[in-house]
């Protein structure tokens, strides 16, 4: 949970600065709004924190990089909508904060205000400063909703072009949808031959004409896929073990190949179906298509609001004052 919480605390975090703050430096002004050195270095510290958690290694370091360059951006950014939403007349009701508190800990499965807090505390927040921060996350999504185009606005004919334009790259791979009979391998090398030959015999058996493959597996595989029949369900060319693979894809379907050699067992498998590669119909991928295009228009017109408010806006970013490290 800390990490979840420390993810909300990182972003819409610039907040009034005190006295103190405001004779220490300021870093941003946006009109009569203003980012102190102190909430400069607390905001970086925060995002660093959040790469740190829940980046790979080997990405982190250009990732912490990327923070570092656009932080002061970001903030401006975010000064900038606030600033808007004073403008429009948009607040939000402390109602409206306590609703989304409890989302979160819904989301989240913490059940109850304790368990809440010391997440909260593992993440250096009090409880007020948590909801403050919630409370500028619901005035910024009120200002993109009223402002920018709604992601439910994307009309067919628009994905239709961009299903035309790039519906090689949703192209699904060679398929196959199978049923298995496992036979584990024992840990008593006397008894190899014996688990061996009851994996040949299964094999004679599930060929048998007339024979229920399902019913067999239920009773006589040894994996957990017993309790399904055997079912495996589909799989992609090149998921499956290299042996297993290529006896499979190179089996015709309805055929029951086996006893296919693992380093842990022995299986018997039945290609239930064969789907070529192929590239999925409009309709079947038009929620996938919506989603992933209005994800990019957000961020294109995300991109073309701000640019917009940045025009009419005094702005100032003090880089002397920005920390070097």
């Amino acid at each position: 949970m800390k990490k979840t919480i420390l993810a909300i605390t990182v972003a819409l975090t610039a907040v009034t600065a005190n006295a103190a703050e405001v004779l220490q430096g300021i870093v941003i002004r946006v009109g009569d709004r203003i980012i102190t050195r102190t909430q400069y270095e607390r905001r970086l510290r925060d995002a660093l924190a959040e790469v740190d958690q829940g980046t790979a290694a080997a990405e982190a370091s250009a990732r912490r990089e990327f923070v570092r360059k656009n932080l002061a951006n970001e903030l401006v950014s975010e000064l900038l909508i606030r600033d808007r939403a004073d403008r429009l007349g948009i607040t939000v009701t402390d109602a409206e904060v306590q609703e989304a508190v409890g989302r979160l800990k819904n989301q989240y499965n913490i059940q109850n205000d304790a368990q809440f807090d010391e997440s909260l505390k593992a993440s250096g927040l009090t409880r007020p400063e948590m909801e403050a921060r919630l409370r500028e996350t619901l005035i910024t999504n009120k200002v993109f909703s009223r402002e920018l185009r709604s992601r439910e606005e994307l009309s067919d004919p628009e994905l239709r072009e961009r299903y035309n334009r790039e519906k090689d790259q949703y192209r699904l791979p060679e398929r196959a949808f199978l049923r298995e009979i496992v036979v584990l391998k024992p840990e008593d090398t006397m008894r190899m031959d014996d688990a061996r030959q009851r994996a040949a015999d299964l094999l004679a058996a599930a060929q048998k004409p007339g024979t229920d493959f399902a019913s067999l597996a239920s009773t006589m595989s040894e994996s957990g896929s017993k309790e399904r029949g055997g079912e495996v369900g589909e799989v992609a060319r090149g998921e499956l073990l290299p042996e297993l693979d290529k006896a499979v894809f190179n089996a015709a379907q309805g055929t029951i190949i086996g006893p296919i050699e693992t380093r842990s067992a022995w299986h018997i498998v039945k290609v239930e179906q064969r789907l070529p590669s192929e590239v999925p119909a409009f309709e079947s991928i038009k929620d996938r298509l919506r989603k992933e295009a209005s994800e990019e228009t957000f961020q294109r017109d995300f991109k073309a609001y701000v640019d917009s408010l940045r025009k009419d806006a005094f702005i100032q970013i003090n880089e002397e004052m920005i920390p070097k490290s």
